[in-house]
């Protein structure tokens, strides 16, 4: 074989180009994930309306979600689930028949009671990390016609 018709080319970086490079790397941060909410609508709920825990800024390749009554995400405390490849809805001891999952992870809770008034939670689970998912928080608060609680619109 014979001699190469062009010389071979060297790669020639000069410690500015380097640093830079570096630079970038080092203060480069990606872009966050928008964090889990629950918002309530309507935001003011009376005893015996309906009220839909709607979910805002879902995560991408979700497997399915987990309602819980309360803060305490265990079964004691478990709705329902909704499974999104088969779309299954499994109910839990806390479900009292009256609330209703959709395949957008929100909840509709339908003729609110005082016992309906608490914390509302939300397990979203991933392909990747089915145990830990994201978990946002809502509280709810009910009124009767009678007395009202603060900020609540009896109406």
């Amino acid at each position: 074989m014979g001699p190469l018709s062009a010389p071979p080319y060297t790669l020639h970086i000069t410690w500015k180009e380097l640093l830079l490079t570096a630079s970038l790397l080092i203060f480069w941060n990606p872009p966050t994930t928008a964090q889990v909410t629950i918002e309530a609508q309507p935001t003011k709920v009376s005893e015996g309306k309906d009220v839909l825990l709607l979910v805002h800024n879902l995560p991408t390749n979700v497997v399915g979600y987990i309602w819980y009554k309360g803060q305490i995400m265990d079964l004691q405390h478990y709705i329902t689930a909704y499974t999104i490849d088969t779309e299954k809805i499994i109910f839990g001891p806390a479900y009292s028949g009256r609330e209703t999952v959709y395949s957008n992870a929100s909840l509709l809770i339908q003729n609110v009671t005082k016992n309906d008034t608490g914390s509302y939670s939300i397990q979203i689970t991933n392909p990747c990390d089915e145990t830990k998912g994201v978990t946002g928080h809502f509280t709810l608060y009910a009124s009767s016609g009678r007395g009202h609680l603060p900020g609540i619109d009896p109406t």
